[in-house]
């Protein structure tokens, strides 16, 4: 059993993928499609966890299955990973594996393969290493692709169950469906707080599809997520008519993480809320023109303002981290952490209080995503903490674009 009890709507929600994948399971056609929609900071992977454990307990229900969970991303594969062993470690009843256990040439009865999207469907050849070559003479002398591993695992007579998580990245393009054409899974389970495609109601009565969704007010109620953003008005800005728009946006922000410091203080909770500050792609744009990135004018402007760039700014950029180890634990002395679109999904920070968007961003989803960062509760075991204290409620956005 687990050690930690499914909160009540997390249980809904759990007993509902139940079953719904048991419906499905009975469709005769393969890559039935489940949709599971829920908030960020509503406990997606332990749901689908619990789920899972769930199915191991049915005595009426013990089919040969093994499972693949699909992250978008290394960290968040082995993250799943962890957070399963963690949620299950005194009943641990599935097979938790990575790429580093193709060498077993298979996966048996309730394993569960934890592995990156971009490791199968990179868009360059070289950088699939995982994949089976078309060339015989590129072919290994020994070990097992990703190939070998699902049709060793048909074989068996095994069916698949994939677990796309974070499905709205990624899962749509030619490459992805490739992948799952070679898993062919009996059932497909697309969890995001996003999800592109929601089955129309043809689709759940005549069986092909299945949809589960966690409602927002839910989770308010429990305390994981905050209950509101707020963004600054235009009266905010008029007040400064004279003031640069970046450096204002960064001053405002200053001032509501040190109001914030002080109300967490007043608790006597040991809490530093972060900054998050997202910054657009104009890096070789501006560098080719000769003038300064969003970066430098950010960093230029901290440590204008006495900041401790070293010590207490982190940075997250393809091919570039800093000061990012222990950065989402609530008590860590990082004030700021600049990103461009690393931390815009799947990435966990409680303490994650107050965004500074630079960057305009025309996805929908991946809007609600980035916003999704500064929702969290810092402490959602302990609600009641603060039910008097409605801007520890409260994620706070300042940023130039209108929309």
């Amino acid at each position: 059993m687990s050690k930690f009890n499914p909160l009540d709507f997390q249980k809904k929600a759990i007993d509902k993928l139940v079953s719904n994948f048991i419906d499905l399971w009975g469709n005769e056609m393969q890559q039935r499609m489940l949709v599971f929609k829920s908030p960020t900071g509503s406990g997606k992977t332990f749901m689908v966890a619990n789920f899972i454990h769930d199915l191991n307990g049915m005595a009426n229900w013990d089919y040969d299955k093994a499972f693949i969970w699909i992250t978008f991303s290394e960290d968040l594969a082995m993250q799943s990973k962890e957070k399963f062993k963690d949620y299950f470690d005194t009943n641990l009843e599935n097979g938790l594996l990575t790429v580093n256990d193709f060498k077993q040439g298979k996966l048996y009865k309730n394993d569960i393969l934890f592995i990156n999207w971009q490791k199968l469907v990179a868009s360059k050849k070289e950088n699939r290493l995982l994949r089976r070559p078309d060339e015989q003479e590129f072919l290994k002398e020994q070990g097992y692709y990703f190939e070998d591993l699902i049709e060793n695992t048909h074989k068996e007579g095994r069916e698949f169950v994939l677990i796309i998580d974070e499905s709205h990245k990624n899962r749509d393009t030619d490459l992805a469906q490739e992948v799952i054409d070679i898993i062919n899974p009996k059932v497909v389970i697309n969890v995001s707080a996003t999800p592109k495609k929601i089955p129309g109601i043809d689709e759940i009565e005549e069986g092909t599809a299945g949809y589960v969704g966690v409602k927002r007010r839910e989770v308010v109620e429990e305390g994981l997520i905050k209950e509101k953003i707020t963004i600054q008005t235009e009266e905010d800005l008029v007040k400064y008519p004279n003031k640069d728009l970046d450096e204002l946006l960064l001053d405002l922000a200053i001032e509501r993480q040190k109001d914030l410091k002080k109300e967490y203080k007043a608790l006597y909770k040991d809490i530093n809320p972060i900054v998050l500050i997202q910054l657009p792609n104009d890096d070789s744009r501006l560098k080719d023109a000769g003038q300064k990135t969003k970066e430098e004018i950010v960093l230029d402007y901290l440590h204008k303002k006495k900041i401790d760039i070293d010590r207490k700014v982190a940075l997250w950029f393809d091919g570039k981290q800093k000061n990012m180890d222990f950065i989402t634990h609530n008590e860590s002395d990082v004030d700021f952490m600049l990103f461009k679109q690393a931390a815009g999904t799947g990435w966990d920070c409680p303490r994650a209080h107050i965004l500074v968007m630079f960057r305009e961003i025309n996805s929908a989803s991946f809007y609600v995503q980035t916003i999704g960062r500064i929702l969290r509760m810092a402490e959602p075991n302990l609600k009641d903490d603060y039910k008097n204290n409605p801007s520890l409620r409260t994620g706070y956005l300042y940023t130039n674009y209108k929309r």
